[in-house]
């Protein structure tokens, strides 16, 4: 047989094929009996209410003095194998303009579960149940990964865009001059807790050829935070039906390079918990509004949009397709 008819797979001349993922991972791991994979979950319930399944006593009571400290704790009681936390009035409530401390909440929860050890994998909504939101996947992680600077985004009645807690000065510089020149940014106010964005139109309810525009101004997005060593973490769904769209949550380690990337240069990978390598030590923010640049239009009681994700590589969906 000449070369232009040889079969596509020779077992006289070809190489043997790779080794399955099984058996690649468990030339790693070494034997069974030294390597355990320790998996735990958290899931949002009603209103009010976290539940904690498969995590050690000693963790659920650290995370009760970490969450506290943000929203008032009412009860801990064991439910079905789970640790329940339910809080004092109601952070899982949907607000039209969305409620920051609850989102503050379960930034504090990410963080502290990731200075465990416990990182996540994966969001999941496995139940139909009206007052039931995403389930978190995590893994534990020994020894933990670096300590790491947290921010959370939030996309806001049909046309605001939030960062809590406020982004160094230089990176909320350049998220603006971006969004100014390139995606119709109408305002912007820098204050000491967060970062508003205001856009002209409703890009939250896209229609058309719209929706294309807002995915690459979600694509510039992540493209920004990345060159300023923040890369994202995690989208939850944290809030019962569709007054408010999914909180992302983007990190940074802290012991990695101060200064922003050039576009186009390489990223170190110095932490492979994250897409991105270059990291740096949070700039600290402003003390007050009067460091915004522009004020926002008053805030209206209206809806915004559902934002459906998955997470790790997650897609998002706002508006019409």
């Amino acid at each position: 047989m000449d070369g232009k008819c040889k079969p596509f797979m020779d077992p006289a001349t070809d190489a043997a094929p790779p080794p399955s993922f099984l058996e690649a991972i468990s030339s790693v791991a070494g034997p069974s009996s030294s390597f355990q994979t320790r998996l735990a979950c958290v899931s949002l319930h009603m209103n009010d209410r976290i539940r904690f399944l498969n995590f050690s006593p000693a963790e659920v009571r650290a995370l009760r003095e970490e969450l506290g400290t943000v929203w008032p704790i009412q009860e801990v009681r064991s439910y079905g194998g789970a640790e329940e936390f339910k809080f004092r009035d109601y952070p899982w409530v949907g607000k039209a303009n969305g409620d920051d401390k609850s989102r503050r909440l379960v930034k504090r929860m990410l963080e502290s579960l990731y200075d465990m050890g416990w990182v996540l994998q994966a969001a999941v909504d496995i139940s139909k149940k009206s007052l039931d939101e995403d389930t978190l996947v995590f893994r534990y992680q020994n020894p933990p990964p670096p300590p790491c600077d947290w921010l959370c985004i939030s996309f806001d009645w049909t046309n605001k865009m939030k960062i809590v807690d406020a982004p160094p000065p230089d990176l909320a510089g350049a998220l603006v001059s971006e969004f100014m020149s390139n995606h119709r940014l109408k305002s912007h106010e820098l204050e000491s807790d967060r970062l508003k964005l205001k856009f002209h139109g409703q890009p939250w309810q896209a229609n058309g050829e719209e929706t294309i525009q807002v995915r690459l101004l979600l694509l510039k997005l992540l493209e920004v935070l990345e060159r300023f060593g923040y890369s994202f973490y995690a989208s939850v769904d944290q809030v019962n039906g569709t007054e408010e769209a999914d909180v992302m949550v983007i990190a940074a380690s802290w012991k990695e390079m101060r200064h922003p990337l050039e576009p186009g240069q390489t990223s170190p990978t110095g932490n492979p918990h994250f897409n991105s390598g270059s990291y740096f030590q949070r700039a600290s923010s402003p003390t007050g509004s009067d460091n915004g640049k522009s004020s926002m239009d008053s805030d209206r009681d209206h809806t915004s949009p559902s934002m459906i994700r998955t997470t790790s590589n997650s897609s998002w969906k706002w508006g019409s397709r």
